[in-house]
């Protein structure tokens, strides 16, 4: 836009009348379709019901013109002014029906505007705003010429936004008195079926009732070709009047040879208000726009995509039950009932899909090893227990449970060294995050999971469903916008997010090895020897395997309770730490001991004050560490119409 043009679209836009426009596709990828309301003067069919409710007038704020100043080198400048504030000494709209080839209404268009500006610098122009859509469909308008009375071309720029085509009817000079536009453009679909007047029906809007200058003389001619004549049933009706007004009009009919023309008299409109005809045809004279699915390209286009990217999906399915399958692991899950050699509780947890409650349960096996103690202090008032730790030794430590301790107690991990488990630590919930990211890449380099060449597909499914997902919010957004499919392409773009959502979480999967495999399987006979009854678990313990594999006479309770102890970590990894805590204290309990590596109770040792203390220690941790790292519906050839009721209209403001 030149000049103040952009300022005065803006303001146009702005307008009190606006009218719901076409759906418009924002965004390329999971974009989001949303109505744009529009700025018009005339909503017909099935968006009457807001005409009759919008305002009755639009009123023209009138700002005295002040007189032209000049600038620093004698130039003329702009008056101060409200540049709606001219008049239209006349307005004319002649409207040619026709029909194509396929029985689709046409309609050329020539709309004359006699403009009166103010005498003095203020007005380049004018804006003329034109509907785009009428009953919710495109018409295909298309704007033929832009000239003066004389036909000699006048500048002007255009631009579509919110359902409307926004002529911009000035140059870079200012225009002064009189000036006439001249506008020519054509469209399709102009037509529809009413069934309360059982008529197909030419309803349109001329001026619009979201002009801004009052009109002195506006008429109005309606030109049937001599081919449609016969079609007509007599029925007519002329309304005039702000939206929503039921003011009758006449309209004349002038039968000649080339065929009917219908005319509306001279008649003076205020900002506002405008001049609606209708012309009745009978049932089926015009073919009704095809708006199904399949009458648009774009449609049928983001269908095949679709398609495309259903069928990615079932590869990135096929692929991750193949390529991506961990390793078989055992065929059957038997209980085991001691850890695994050689694996600290941050890979377990990794391998077992545990990594919220991998911290917690190191904690634990560092305390039943020896290497640390964990102190529970009793809540003062209704505040709940707090923990600490106190560094015992750090000999037998690995790599990654010795930078662990680093984290706790600092570099040079002196015996005795106290950490409290603070209920918000996050410089230590950061720290544990990188050590279990650290962990789960040093076990791919392990030989625990599978990488080399997995994913070379699973970036090709996601890439290819990516590009699906596009082109279907694309074309599916040129269908929505033409009206074309009705809710069929909402339910294509449901089809692209899940698409992309599935192929996304089935693609990308680190898949065991045998090695891995086995460890997970370990885990989960583990799992199932702290789930067995306390005597299938004597029983295990008895006999010749268990005793070889654990070198101990079961079922002596002191050396019972060395093996329960060992378990007690994994009983939090897997959540079944009060279970295992009140069988481990029962055995206490018999021995009239108490753990060496836990303080908590006060006195005598209680099983069931143990085992909810173990809990206690495995949520607080736990819920600790997660929360740091958190951060118109009826025609009006039957009298039923009003003003702004059809389809055309729009409005004009200032520039």
């Amino acid at each position: 836009m030149r000049g103040c043009g952009v300022t005065r679209r803006q303001a146009f836009r702005r307008g009190p009348l606006r009218m719901l426009g076409g759906l418009v596709l924002r965004g390329l990828v999971f974009g989001a379709l949303v109505g744009s309301p529009a700025l018009l003067g005339a909503a017909g069919g099935a968006v009457a019901a807001e005409v009759r409710a919008a305002p009755a007038a639009l009123a023209s704020t009138a700002v005295a013109p002040a007189a032209a100043a000049s600038g620093p080198r004698g130039e003329v400048l702009a008056a101060d002014g409200d540049l709606d504030d001219f008049t239209f000494n006349s307005f004319n709209g002649d409207y040619t029906l026709g029909r194509d080839g396929e029985g689709h209404s046409t309609l050329t268009t020539v709309e004359t505007f006699d403009a009166q500006f103010p005498d003095f610098d203020r007005n380049r122009g004018f804006i003329r705003a034109i509907p785009e859509k009428y009953d919710g469909h495109p018409t295909d308008l298309t704007l033929v010429s832009v000239t003066d009375g004389s036909g000699a071309s006048r500048p002007y720029s255009i631009d579509s936004e919110d359902g409307l085509l926004l002529v911009t009817l000035a140059g870079d000079a200012f225009v002064r008195g009189q000036q006439t536009y001249v506008l020519t453009f054509t469209q399709k679909y102009v037509t529809d079926f009413f069934a309360d007047t059982n008529d197909d029906e030419f309803y349109w809007d001329t001026i619009g009732t979201a002009a801004k200058q009052p009109v002195l003389s506006a008429t109005a001619s309606v030109h049937v070709p001599a081919d449609l004549v016969p079609s007509l049933t007599g029925s007519t009706a002329c309304y005039y009047g702000p939206a929503g007004s039921t003011n009758r009009c006449e309209l004349a009919t002038a039968p000649g040879a080339s065929g009917t023309d219908f005319q509306v008299a001279p008649r003076a409109l205020a900002a506002g208000e405008n001049v609606s005809v209708v012309v009745g045809f009978a049932p089926g004279t015009f073919t009704a726009r095809d708006g199904s699915f399949f009458a648009s390209g774009a449609a049928i286009a983001s269908l095949v995509l679709a398609v495309i990217a259903l069928l990615i999906v079932a590869l990135a399915i096929v692929n991750r039950v193949t390529r991506l399958r961990d390793a078989p692991g055992r065929p059957t899950i038997i209980a085991e009932y001691t850890p695994p050699r050689g694996v600290n509780l941050l890979l377990a947890s990794i391998i077992a899909k545990k990594t919220p409650r991998g911290a917690a349960a190191v904690f634990v096996d560092l305390a039943v090893r020896r290497n640390i103690q964990i102190v529970e202090q009793p809540p003062t008032g209704r505040g709940a227990s707090t923990y600490w730790l106190r560094l015992l030794t750090a000999q037998g430590l690995d790599a990654a449970e010795r930078e662990l301790a680093t984290l706790l107690f600092g570099d040079t991990l002196v015996s005795g060294a106290w950490k409290q488990l603070e209920k918000r630590d996050v410089a230590l919930a950061k720290g544990i995050s990188a050590l279990q990211a650290s962990v789960r890449k040093s076990s791919e380099a392990d030989g625990y999971y599978r990488t080399a060449g997995t994913h070379a597909l699973s970036f090709l499914c996601l890439g290819g469903v990516l590009v699906a997902a596009v082109g279907i919010f694309l074309t599916g957004g040129v269908a929505v916008n033409g009206d074309y499919g009705g809710g069929w392409p909402y339910v294509l773009f449901a089809v692209a997010v899940l698409s992309v959502i599935v192929v996304f979480a089935v693609s990308f999967r680190r898949p065991l090895t045998a090695k891995g495999a086995e460890l997970r399987d370990h885990i989960e006979g583990l799992e199932l020897y702290i789930r067995l009854a306390e005597q299938d678990r004597f029983a295990m313990l008895q006999s010749p395997e268990g005793a070889l594999k654990t070198q101990v006479s079961a079922p002596d309770r002191g050396q019972v309770v060395r093996i329960y102890e060992k378990l007690l970590p994994y009983a939090v990894l897997l959540n079944l730490e009060k279970e295992w805590s009140q069988v481990l204290g029962t055995y206490y309990e018999s021995l009239g001991s108490q753990p060496d590596w836990y303080g908590g109770n006060v006195g005598m040792f209680n099983a069931a004050l143990f085992a909810s203390s173990i809990g206690s220690l495995s949520s607080s941790v736990s819920t600790s560490l997660a929360s740091s790292t958190a951060s118109s519906s009826s025609g009006g050839s039957g009298g039923g119409g009003f003003s702004g009721g059809g389809g055309g209209g729009g409005g004009t403001s200032g520039v």
